[in-house]
């Protein structure tokens, strides 16, 4: 299988593996201390006001980076969990449309993201059936995520070590998002490189490497989607192409070459960095909570609960940018229309205002909805496809190697970043 023989590695493979899937290499992490976990800080921060002036890093005395964003505004920061939980709920006051003004997104093409209100329910129905549970459950599933686990998992039986940020974390969303599509035979790597350095990589290279990049991406999609139309199968792709977007007046059409590859790159993106190190988290939450490990491999059952808690723990995604449509009030202060809001939730989802001992990683906690995969018109649509990858592969990791341990002799991991969370690494001891 294509994707098991991709774990011996060239050196070109080394190099784009390091630079997609390394946090410390993450546009949204430059300038930070590779080495340190913000979580006190940002706690800190929380209990001085549940709404602040200023962007996250500003509060936390960083060096300030533009993040993409091509209009300069006035950051505020929401910081407790009702505050957080408000601005994804209100979308029309704190509206996503600023994420237009991402370079990187400006890239991709219209997508749903940066779109609200009808605009926004149109475009995303014509997805929304494809990644449903029940769908996630009788058709990634089957077709692509127990596959995926597979193949990856096989060839490091008999290994005594591995680093599963390598081996694991980083390839499983890219094969599995990557295979849905319809991109199967493909190098998943190669592409993923190719479009990231001509979306949001491309301020770290030349005019004539982007350009290349794009060239490369645009041929590849192109291809994909003629084939499709004119032989359908059941991948994502296909699926898009049957649905139907609905026009206001009432009519509707077929989703257009260029909408159909911000759907396809949008997908890519969000399933795949998010996926990568959300993973690498919850591996990193069971190992160093040696009692959930051994109760969750006892009862399987216990694992999406697992997931689920590390997400509120530690969301990998710790920031959303939203802009105020007016002036408004939050938490007895007022931000100014035009702002940049940032939807904190690193800070939300461990306010203590609302979650017991909410440091603590406790899988049997009462059950309250959390933020890690957004809230509102705009929670993650591809959270249970995320969900099962990771279920998936814990589930795979406990079935061969029981008693997996972090290998002492490697460098101690380190939880980093702010923006794009995760493990420094996840060197293990397969046993």
């Amino acid at each position: 299988m294509a994707q098991a023989e991709t774990v011996e590695r060239s050196l070109d493979e080394q190099k784009k593996l390091t630079e997609m899937f390394t946090v410390g290499a993450q546009a949204g992490n430059a300038g930070l201390d590779g080495n340190r976990d913000y979580s006190d800080d940002i706690n800190a921060l929380r209990e001085r006001g549940l709404v602040q002036k200023g962007s996250p890093r500003e509060l936390l005395g960083l060096p300030e980076i533009d993040g993409g964003f091509t209009i300069p505004r006035e950051n505020w920061t929401l910081l407790g969990f009702d505050a957080c939980e408000r601005g994804f709920r209100e979308n029309m006051t704190f509206s996503s449309e600023i994420m237009g003004e991402s370079a990187g997104l400006k890239a991709v093409g219209p997508t749903i993201l940066q779109m609200i209100g009808k605009e926004h329910k149109r475009n995303r129905a014509v997805a929304q059936p494809l990644f449903l549970r029940p769908r996630t459950m009788d058709w990634w599933k089957p077709n692509w995520i127990d596959e995926a686990v597979t193949s990856l998992l096989a060839p490091l039986e008999g290994k005594p070590t591995a680093d599963l940020n390598l081996d694991l974390c980083a390839w499983l969303p890219m094969f599995v998002v990557t295979r849905s599509l319809g991109l199967a035979g493909r190098d998943e790597l190669d592409f993923r490189f190719h479009l990231t350095r001509s979306t949001f990589g491309a301020r770290d290279h030349t005019a004539s490497e982007v350009a290349e990049s794009r060239a490369i991406v645009d041929r590849i999609l192109t291809e994909m989607v003629a084939s499709r139309r004119v032989h359908p199968v059941d991948d994502v792709i296909s699926g898009l192409l049957e649905n139907d977007l609905k026009l206001p007046d009432g009519t509707t059409r077929k989703l257009t070459e260029a909408e159909l590859f911000s759907f396809a790159k949008l997908v890519i993106f969000a399933g795949g960095g998010t996926t990568w190190r959300q993973l690498g988290i919850t591996i990193d939450a069971l190992l160093t909570h040696r009692d959930i490990w051994e109760e969750c491999k006892a009862n399987r059952d216990l694992i999406e609960n697992a997931v689920d808690e590390a997400l509120r723990w530690r969301a990998t995604s710790g920031n959303f940018h939203r802009v105020a449509t007016k002036d408004v009030e939050v938490e007895g202060v007022t931000i100014p229309k035009g702002a940049r809001v940032n939807l904190w939730l690193a800070a939300g989802n461990r306010d203590p205002r609302v979650f017991d001992r909410p440091d603590a990683f406790d899988i049997h906690r009462p059950k309250h909805h959390h933020l890690g995969f957004g809230l509102g018109p705009h929670r993650c649509l591809g959270m249970d496809v995320a969900k099962q990858e990771m279920i998936a592969a814990i589930n795979g990791l406990m079935d061969r190697w029981p008693n997996l341990r972090y290998d002492p002799a490697a460098p101690k991991p380190v939880f980093a970043g702010l923006d794009m969370r995760g493990l420094t690494a996840l060197p293990v001891i397969l046993d």
